[in-house]
């Protein structure tokens, strides 16, 4: 052992267990301790600005709004939101035509095919087995004992006509996904457009407003009440954005505002779509097809379908351009004004203020019964 005056820093820390220096830490004790991590560095703070998408589809949008939602506000125009809501339904509108147009081909090819001879649909997807079953239902035999399948001139045209079949029902199945994309695109666009509308209200001179701009979009994705609850809110937005009504009396939109015939169409034609579309023709409408003639009735009322489909569109943009004007006109009249959102309803708040109201009521009336009772 070396003596203490060979090395006068000793090897180990003389000091409590409390104020020890361990690894890592600085070696001056003054310094504040922190705690090291394997992850330090990898943290990067959110972006202040959105990508492209998030712009495009009004999600950065919908997002800034939820952040501010208790902010006092003033009037903000819907005028760029609009632009991309008519863009992704003029997309929806254009993609619907165009599916219409592809179940009436297939339709008619269905009536070729019958004509030919044949008296059920070709398999849509083409398979061994599927084949098999295609001939055997037309009364063709087309495979030899040992499984082989049989050339002749009829065996190559169920081939040919499978083919044919296939195709449409593939450029059928495109248009749909396209459809489906589209569909989440103005949903978002759609949403923030409804949102920020919604927040115009107060900012229009008007009080007593009954749905918030989170439940006016939040009724469009909930089950079976999103057949009436939009409609009213779009009935409250028409009547608190008429520049008509006078805004002395922040209350007389309720009762004098004017609702225009597009609104009641508009819901309409989404009862309808909601209840006529290609699932529920798939499911419940036609759910059993065996001969050609149920698939040929199927899909003529699938052109149905999306021709409501395209209608939907048209009529939710001249809902859309209306309100967007509508709104631009009343503020012209009214000017800029700051509004101060209601801020929520604390459940715990208000069932605590409940039970005091009842306890004061229990003991008015134990009160008044020892009043009698004296």
């Amino acid at each position: 052992m070396p003596e203490s005056g060979d090395d006068p820093k000793p090897s180990f820390d003389p000091r409590p267990p409390g104020r020890r220096r361990r690894a890592g830490d600085s070696a001056d004790d003054s310094a504040p301790r922190q705690r090291r991590s394997s992850r330090v560095g990898s943290f990067k703070p959110p972006s202040r600005n959105p990508g492209l998408m998030h712009r495009l589809t009004g999600r950065a949008e919908m997002d800034r709004a939820k952040i501010k939602r208790y902010d006092p506000y003033s009037y903000e125009s819907n005028s760029t939101q609009l632009k991309w809501v008519v863009l992704a339904l003029s997309a929806w509108v254009v993609v619907s035509l165009f599916l219409a147009l592809q179940d009436r081909a297939t339709s008619s090819l269905l009536v070729d095919i019958k004509e030919q001879g044949y008296s059920s649909a070709p398999p849509a997807i083409l398979g061994p087995q599927a084949m098999i079953d295609f001939a055997t239902r037309e009364g063709i035999t087309c495979v030899e004992p040992n499984g082989a399948f049989i050339a002749t001139t009829e065996c190559n045209r169920l081939f040919d006509v499978q083919r044919e079949y296939e195709s449409n029902k593939e450029r059928g199945s495109y248009l749909r996904v396209g459809l489906m994309a589209i569909l989440l695109a103005n949903m978002f666009a759609f949403g923030s457009f409804t949102h920020r509308a919604s927040r115009n209200l107060l900012a229009m001179k008007n009080k007593g407003q009954k749905y918030s701009p989170e439940k006016a979009v939040m009724w469009f994705f909930i089950p079976v009440l999103n057949l009436v609850r939009p409609w009213l809110v779009f009935r409250e937005l028409f009547r608190g954005s008429d520049p008509a009504v006078s805004t002395v009396d922040e209350l007389e939109w309720k009762t004098k505002g004017k609702i225009p015939a597009a609104v009641h169409v508009w819901a309409a034609v989404f009862i309808g779509v909601f209840i006529f579309n290609a699932r529920s023709i798939e499911w419940f409408w036609y759910p059993v097809r065996v001969v050609i003639d149920d698939f040929i009735v199927a899909h003529q009322r699938l052109v149905i379908a999306d021709l409501l489909l395209a209608a939907l569109g048209v009529a939710a943009i001249f809902v859309a351009m209306e309100l967007h004007r509508r709104q631009e006109a009343r503020h012209a009249k009214v000017g800029v004004i700051t509004v101060q959102p209601p801020l929520p309803v604390d459940p715990l708040e208000e069932a605590l203020k409940e039970g005091i109201r009842r306890k004061e009521l229990e003991n008015r009336r134990a009160r008044s019964q020892r009043g009698r009772d004296d």
